[in-house]
């Protein structure tokens, strides 16, 4: 959990309120891709008693869609299971939810070199056999392959770190929650350790905008 944080450039991860906060209805949410960058928003019905920390929390359903390969020890589908219980145990109603943002090319080159951020946009599973040098390069192999969806994976689970970043800069909240984030091993050039991008970099770099110092706190199970 990140405390404190303002905008990647607000207007462009500022994120959306998630529509529905009824466990029976989260499947069935329409996606809304239309809303410009900077578009206004408004903040979903808080649960939240008066007095106690405002909690926002990240989630978009498609990330559990997301596939590493037979055998990858990384699921993303984990992250749904993990919402879901949220919902059926009811803790969803103790926070404010939101559709992460998808973070820019743009936005992951604050941390990331320009031709690292291309690569990850423009490869494929069906064309990453011409691409056998890059992906050496940039170490995209057992550890980090190639699937579909996974530059949208890593728009998604960045936009909800750098989201949360910006919503306490701007002391909208007290604290933040995305399962999806914390990719913490990717390298300016190169993936690493199941990351592509790294969330928690950008985060920090987000919330040094309004902050002198961050902690970070790495728990990683292994």
């Amino acid at each position: 959990r990140a405390r404190a944080t303002r905008g990647l450039r607000a207007a462009r991860t500022r994120p959306r309120p998630c529509s529905s906060l009824s466990p029976r209805r989260e499947g069935n949410r329409r996606r809304d891709r239309t809303t410009a960058p900077g578009a206004a928003w408004s903040t979903v019905r808080t649960h939240t008693m008066a007095g106690k920390q405002k909690i926002s929390y990240f989630y978009d359903p498609d990330v559990g869609n997301f596939y590493y390969g037979q055998g990858h020890p990384m699921k993303p589908h984990r992250v749904r299971m993990t919402h879901n219980l949220l919902l059926h145990y009811g803790i969803y109603k103790e926070m404010e939810l939101f559709r992460p943002a998808l973070a820019s090319a743009e936005d992951m080159t604050q941390f990331h070199s320009d031709e690292y951020v291309e690569f990850l946009r423009l490869i494929t599973p069906d064309n990453q056999h011409e691409h056998m040098r890059q992906l050496k390069r940039f170490n995209c192999a057992e550890d980090c392959p190639v699937f579909d969806g996974l530059f949208n994976f890593c728009q998604i689970y960045t936009g909800g770190s750098v989201g949360g970043a910006v919503r306490l800069n701007h002391k909208q909240t007290d604290t933040v929650v995305n399962w999806a984030g914390g990719l913490h091993h990717a390298k300016k050039n190169e993936a690493s350790g199941f990351c592509y991008i790294n969330d928690i970099v950008l985060a920090i770099l987000e919330l040094l905008k309004a902050h002198q110092r961050v902690l970070y706190i790495d728990i990683d199970i292994h």
